[in-house]
Parts: C-alpha cells; structure tokens; sequence
C-alpha cells in the first residue's frame, strides 16, 4: 500500500520531512480531523521523461506521482490535505441541511454535540442522473473533500463527512444544547399541521347544514350526522 504525506499543501507535501502514512484513518489521527486524497500538479513543465524524473526523483516507485503529458511533460502528486471544519449533526441529512455548526477536530465538535464525537459518512436518499446535476448542488463539498460521489441504481449520490454523537450501541446520545433549545421551542408553540385543515369528505347525495357546518345532511335517505361521529 502507498505511503502518502500528510500536508496542508503541495510545497510542505513534497518536503522530505513531512509525516506520511497508507490509510485515511492513519491521515485523519495525524491531522486531527477529517482528511481527503488530493491529486495536485507540480508548477514545472518538462521537456522529456528523463527531466521530469531528474527533477523528481520519487517519480517512479513510490506511488506518489504520476508522469502525464499535457502540452509538456507534467507530474502530479497525491497526498493527504486535512478538509475544512465538518459539519457537525446526528445524521447526514441534518449534516447537509442544517447542521449544530462545523469543526475540525473531535474536541470542537464534542463541545457543540455534549457528547463525545465521532467521523462518519452517510449516503443521502437523493439520486442524481449524472455528476453534473450532483455537482450543481453538491459542488462545494465535493471540492472541499467532505463530501463524495457514490453510484446508487444507476444513479449517483452524495456521500457526506460529519461529526456524530459516539456513544454505546442501544443507548441514545444526549440532546445537544442547540437541539434542547429547539425541541423547547417546539413543545411551548401551538400543534399546527403544515396545511390548513381541508374539509372532510361528503358524499354524492350530503350537503352541510346551513345552520350548522358540523352538521351533514343526506338528502336522499337516511338522517343527519355529526361529522365523525362514524
């Protein structure tokens, strides 16, 4: 398995010295937070194969790099970059949508969560017919490393990076301080359905009461109800 660096750019990535390692999670203790692979061109453009490597000398073997002509000879490099701050929520819909707030490390996320945090990643429900309509939505997080494209069905989704509550298996995870405060506000206001109330159903041969709208009356057979009183 390669040994990628561990930097916050191209030039600290290609220094002799920086730290290296083979798996993301490796990447992601070192760095303290969430990590992504990047692929990165080296500025310099070189005229022959034997230049490139002259100028590179990890260009073969290492798995680093890879020789590419575009107008040139040009050589990219892969390493670790740490992401920016991952949203912070109990699900990825939520972490999408509207999340407790960002952070980088567990420390910061534990303080918006109350509980201990943990990186996760989660498949949204939504399908896209090609990257194009994914990236008109998801664009910036793909970018940025916290966010992935996955095949569903045919079809391509979003997977999401964020910070969860961690806590044993069967138990629930506290209610952070944000989610009490909202679940407060939900309790003291009044029960409303997203809609206004539609009438009920009245039959072919009913009509409403013109005294009283609570009252049905059948205009063929039978006697006047109360609605539901069935």
């Amino acid at each position: 398995m390669t040994v990628f660096p561990v930097a916050a750019n191209l030039n600290a990535a290609r220094k002799p010295d920086t730290p290296r390692v083979r798996t993301e999670d490796e990447a992601t203790t070192l760095a303290g937070g969430p990590v992504f692979l990047t692929v990165e061109e080296l500025p310099e453009v070189f005229e022959t194969p034997e230049a490139a490597e002259a100028a590179v000398p990890e260009l073969y073997g290492s798995g680093r790099y890879e020789l590419l002509w575009r107008e040139g000879w040009r050589v990219v490099m892969r390493y670790w970059r740490p992401a920016p701050p991952a949203p912070v929520a109990r699900t990825g819909e939520a972490a999408s949508k509207k999340p407790l707030g960002h952070a980088r490390t567990p420390e910061d996320a534990r303080a918006l969560l109350g509980a201990p945090a943990e990186l996760a990643q989660e498949v949204l429900p939504k399908l896209y017919v090609d990257h194009k309509r994914l990236m008109q939505k998801w664009g910036d997080l793909v970018r940025s490393g916290l966010g992935e494209i996955v095949e569903r069905e045919g079809k391509f989704a979003l997977c999401i990076t964020f910070w969860r509550p961690m806590h044993a298996p069967g138990v629930a995870a506290p209610l952070a301080p944000a989610e009490r405060s909202e679940l407060a506000e939900r309790v003291a206001a009044p029960l409303r359905g997203p809609a206004p109330q539609a009438d009920l159903d009245i039959g072919l041969f009913e009509n409403p009461a013109p005294e009283n709208p609570n009252v049905v009356l059948v205009t063929e057979e039978g006697d006047g109800r109360f609605r539901g009183s069935e």
